[in-house]
């Protein structure tokens, strides 16, 4: 009796261990038909190292097919290996252009991450105001690091003219979310205002927060 149960316990284990190799061949199968979800999955899965080998290069090829077809994340994602060089040759162009096809979706993350490389001239030319422009798109979408970023410009007269009211609303809404340096710069421009100021600075971050889409 006890060889019997053995042998049973490890017929249980070898299938357990099958299991993930057949979902990823099966997942392969379909991405392979042009899936774009099937894709997007399997990229993951080699990005992550989940039921397979962790494999970059695959990762990013099943990316940028899935990319290829809209998938928001997928575009993404791969602008991000692009931008890295995971997987990929490094490629800032290539990666601004992944970027700006997420965020013409819609996609916050993706939204900031053009403004940063137009801050920054990676892959586009340095355009500070375009950079201004694509951090209050993911701004106005709840992104914190960006309402950051625009506080920033406003005080620095980055990509607009030097706005310290703005910049104190801009901190005044990403502290809202928690964020500590917000709050700090928040702060310190408030110790440096009238009464009057900060009444409008407060007017003016709520008429911010009310255009933020939940």
């Amino acid at each position: 009796m006890k060889p019997f149960l053995f042998a049973v316990f490890l017929t249980a284990i070898s299938t357990c261990l099958a299991e993930p190799a057949e979902e990823i061949a099966k997942l392969e199968s379909r991405a392979v038909s042009g899936d774009a979800t099937a894709q997007f999955d399997l990229a993951e899965a080699y990005d992550k190292g989940a039921g397979t080998g962790k494999d970059e290069k695959k990762a990013a090829m099943w990316y940028e097919k899935a990319a290829a077809q809209g998938v928001v994340q997928a575009q993404f994602n791969i602008g991000i290996m692009y931008a890295n060089g995971q997987g990929v040759s490094k490629d800032d162009e290539k990666a601004v252009a992944w970027y700006q096809k997420a965020a013409e979706q819609g996609l916050a993350d993706a939204q900031f991450n053009v403004g940063v490389m137009h801050a920054a001239g990676r892959g586009v030319p340095k355009n500070e105001k375009l950079a201004v422009e694509w951090y209050e798109k993911a701004a106005l979408r709840g992104l914190t690091r960006a309402q950051f970023n625009l506080g920033i410009m406003s005080a620095l007269g980055q990509g607009m003219p030097k706005n310290g009211m703005l910049a104190y609303a801009w901190f005044d809404v990403a502290a809202s979310t928690g964020d500590p340096q917000a709050k700090r710069n928040r702060d310190f421009i408030e110790k440096q205002m009238k009464p009057e100021q900060k009444a409008q600075g407060k007017k003016l971050s709520q008429e911010i927060a009310a255009r933020i889409k939940k």
